[in-house]
C-alpha cells in the first residue's frame, strides 16, 4: 500500500506541474507581449485553475496519508515542507494574481487612451506593470521553493 501512496503523490506532483507550466509559459509571454491587445488577448490562453486546485488538494491529502501510514507525524521537515507548500501557494496567488490583474488594468487602460494626451503614460503605466519582477520572482520562489521541499522530501534532515 505504501508504494502505490507514494507513487500517487509523486504523480500528482508531476500532474501540478503539467498543469502550472501553462500558466507559467502565458506568465513569461505576456512580460514580452507589448501590444495592450494582444497582452490581453493571451488570457484566453490560460486554461481554468480547478484542475490544478484539484491536483494540489489530492496532493496534500496523499501526503497526510503517506505520513500517517509511516506515523511519522513528529517529523519536523514534514511541518516544514507543509508550510513550505502553504507560502508558495499564498505568494503564488497573492503576486501572481496581482500580477494579472494589474496587467488587464493597464493594459484597458492603454488601449482607451490610445489617440490622447494620455497615451504616453498609459503605455508606460502598462509597460511598467509588464517588465516588473513578478514573472522572474514568482519563477524563482517557486523552483527554488519546490526544490527545497523536494530536498527536504528525499533527505529527511530532521
Amino acid at each position: 500500500m505504501y508504494e502505490w501512496l507514494l507513487f500517487m503523490h509523486v504523480a500528482l506532483v508531476l500532474a501540478f506541474m503539467l498543469l502550472h507550466g501553462v500558466q507559467v509559459t502565458v506568465t513569461w509571454i505576456k512580460r514580452f507581449e507589448a501590444d495592450p491587445e494582444q497582452n490581453l488577448a493571451l488570457f484566453t490562453a490560460l486554461p481554468s485553475v480547478l484542475p490544478l486546485r484539484i491536483t494540489m488538494v489530492t496532493l496534500i491529502v496523499s501526503g497526510f496519508l503517506l505520513v500517517a501510514w509511516l506515523n511519522i507525524w513528529t517529523k519536523g521537515w514534514i511541518w516544514l515542507s507543509l508550510l513550505l507548500l502553504v507560502l508558495l501557494w499564498l505568494s503564488m496567488w497573492r503576486w501572481g494574481g496581482g500580477y494579472y490583474g494589474a496587467l488587464s488594468l493597464t493594459a484597458d487602460a492603454a488601449i482607451s487612451a490610445r489617440g490622447t494626451s494620455d497615451e504616453a503614460a498609459a503605455r508606460a503605466a502598462f509597460n511598467a506593470v509588464r517588465l516588473s519582477w513578478h514573472a522572474p520572482g514568482l519563477t524563482v520562489i517557486g523552483v527554488v521553493g519546490t526544490l527545497v521541499i523536494l530536498w527536504l522530501m528525499v533527505f529527511r534532515p530532521f
